[in-house]
């Protein structure tokens, strides 16, 4: 099976962003444009079953559009949960007023 040729326009931000992440992986396979391959070619074989929905097909688009955004939440809520960047930001408070304290004090 050959394969096409596409241009796609990305915000320059989005795709180093997207690139940085792969990277990191330390996988020299997951790139850019495999990812988008594979999506696409995912969404090629939903699409007959989607159209025997009742709802259109950019309804359902946007629907998995909003569970990536959702699975970036919970993402950020385990983080959350674990703790260490709110307690280093209680400390930092803590600290400030203590200073702000000791130097309030000092003046009297």
């Amino acid at each position: 099976m050959g394969l096409k040729t596409y241009a796609l326009r990305l915000d320059e931000e989005v795709y180093e962003g997207i690139k940085k992440a792969l990277e990191e992986t330390g996988d020299p396979d997951i790139t850019l444009s495999f990812l988008i391959r594979r999506y696409l070619r995912d969404l090629y074989e939903t699409i007959p079953h989607l159209k025997k929905s009742e709802f259109s097909i950019l309804n359902h688009v946007s629907y998995w559009g909003s569970v990536f955004k959702q699975m970036a939440r919970t993402a950020q809520l385990e983080n959350i949960l674990k703790g260490a960047p709110i307690a280093e930001r209680v400390q930092a408070e803590v600290d400030d007023k203590k200073e702000y304290k000791k130097m309030k004090g000092s003046k009297k």
